[in-house]
């Protein structure tokens, strides 16, 4: 279950130093020499941290490896480091990555796969359960999973994913470990990954992803501000909205 995070760890260069951090009670950012990575905080410690040294001037790829800690406020640093990396402006770029231009919103996760969802089976795990169904049950069957606002609870995912034609997974599984485990159900359907701690690498089509909808970051000092709980709602403003799909980096060969 580990070969995801291992081969996004090993995909980070040496040389890249973090050069300053924050936790906030909602955001989490990393920042490097190479860009800003942003990530959800997870609202639960759970494990005791591994008492890793201060992040600043920590190698990137070693901040990195707390995406692997049980301590899901430490994998959310991890997480973000990680995006310290894939979801800079060079590197997506590089990947493949498409950005959203200006009012131009078909690169949106919901309206992408609007005509694709008619008559079919859609599933949406968490917080974007809301917009999926505002967006998609006058076209589709739509099944909505989580505690909080799911008519199914989190539970009835092994049972009703691999039953699926679309799947919205969230970004945040990436941080609770949930996210391979979530990618193998869906292998019968287009999965989509929603939210800023998506890390936007090619490496997650090989796990069943097919749309990372993610965030790249372009305005360092907004993403700390808005981290540090000054601005909470400007994170997508310090950043562009983007996606990396399968059949766009299949062009790019």
């Amino acid at each position: 279950m580990w070969e995801m995070y291992e081969e996004l760890i090993a995909g980070i260069p040496e040389g890249l130093h973090i050069k300053r951090s924050v936790a906030g009670s909602f955001w989490t950012v990393v920042e490097s020499e190479l860009g800003v990575g942003a990530a959800g905080t997870a609202k639960t410690m759970t494990r005791p941290p591994l008492q890793r040294a201060p992040l600043a001037g920590m190698p990137l790829k070693e901040a990195a490896e707390l995406a692997e800690s049980w301590n899901f406020v430490e994998a959310s640093l991890g997480v973000a480091a990680i995006n310290a990396y894939y979801n800079t402006p060079e590197i997506a770029r590089a990947n493949g990555v498409l950005f959203d231009q200006g009012d131009d919103r078909l690169n949106d996760p919901y309206i992408a796969y609007r005509k694709f969802a008619r008559d079919k089976k859609v599933a949406c795990i968490g917080s974007h359960s809301t917009m999926v169904d505002s967006m998609l049950k006058d076209v589709a069957e739509v099944s909505m999973l989580g505690e909080d606002m799911g008519e199914f609870p989190l539970q009835a995912a092994d049972y009703l994913l691999p039953q699926q034609d679309l799947v919205y997974l969230p970004c945040y599984a990436e941080i609770t470990k949930e996210l391979p485990r979530y990618l193998a159900l869906c292998k019968n359907a287009v999965a989509v990954i929603c939210g800023p701690s998506v890390s936007m690498s090619p490496i997650l089509f090989a796990y069943g992803a097919f749309d990372m909808a993610g965030l790249v970051v372009t305005d360092a000092d907004m993403a700390f501000e808005s981290a540090c709980g000054t601005a909470v709602k400007k994170m997508f403003a310090a950043g562009k909205k983007a996606s990396l799909r399968r059949e766009v980096v299949q062009n790019l060969r």
